[in-house]
């Protein structure tokens, strides 16, 4: 029996470390679950993150092409306005010449220039 008893506390003993080790790892790997989730997290933050400013800059640079363009559009559209209104400023000046106004009058209207001029002047 005393024999039996030794052997019984001596594999008890040894069961110890065992158990212990057991636990051990056990509590290490919940450790390693906590900080692979923790980690995880951090990651999948860091992702969404990421993914919102690059969208975002995606965006932001699509409008400032856009714009871009409708900038082009706008000045080529204001340098063809400016052609025809230099245009028409120079046809408005050839309407209003003396020239062309006396040539009409003497062409279509039958109106001759008179050989004199005379003023008159009222004196009070």
């Amino acid at each position: 029996m005393v024999a039996q008893r030794k052997e019984v506390e001596w594999e008890s003993e040894q069961a110890l470390p065992r158990r212990n080790k057991i636990r051990k790892t056990i509590q290490q790997r919940r450790q390693e679950k906590n900080l692979n989730n923790a980690l995880r997290t951090r990651c999948m933050i860091l992702f969404v993150i990421t993914t919102v400013l690059a969208v975002f800059f995606i965006l932001r640079s699509g409008m400032a092409a856009s714009e871009a363009y409708q900038l082009n559009q706008m000045k080529g559209q204001a340098t063809v306005l400016e052609t025809e209104n230099a245009r028409l400023h120079l046809e408005i000046a050839h309407l209003k010449s003396p020239e062309r106004i006396q040539q009409i009058a003497q062409q279509e209207l039958g109106m001759i220039l008179p050989d004199k001029f005379f003023f008159s002047t009222k004196n009070n």
